[in-house]
């Protein structure tokens, strides 16, 4: 069962992705009132995580209360990302 982020975690900010990485390793994490400092870059300096887990799809449920509230919320994998070789290299 996925638990639902509850109104008070929502004070929680955390001020930068490093610190999002460092508290949930290898985790899809949903975020909300991100201060962006470069979108292009993807660097911000502070969101509100109100979603997480190993699954995207968990993340997006445990947090669908929350997001329905706001117009924008991103979400992103703080892990290494691991993806089969498709032989794009062989010669």
């Amino acid at each position: 069962m996925i638990e639902a982020v509850q109104p008070e975690s929502l004070d929680e900010v955390v001020t930068t992705w490093k610190e999002v990485c460092q508290r949930y390793p290898d985790q899809w994490v949903v975020l909300v009132e991100t201060d962006w400092i470069d979108a292009g870059k993807s660097s911000f300096r502070s969101a509100r995580v109100v979603g997480h887990g190993v699954r995207c799809a968990d993340a997006v449920a445990q947090a669908r209360p929350v997001t329905a509230r706001y117009r924008a919320y991103g979400t992103f994998f703080t892990g290494r990302v691991r993806a089969p070789l498709l032989g794009f290299f062989a010669s």
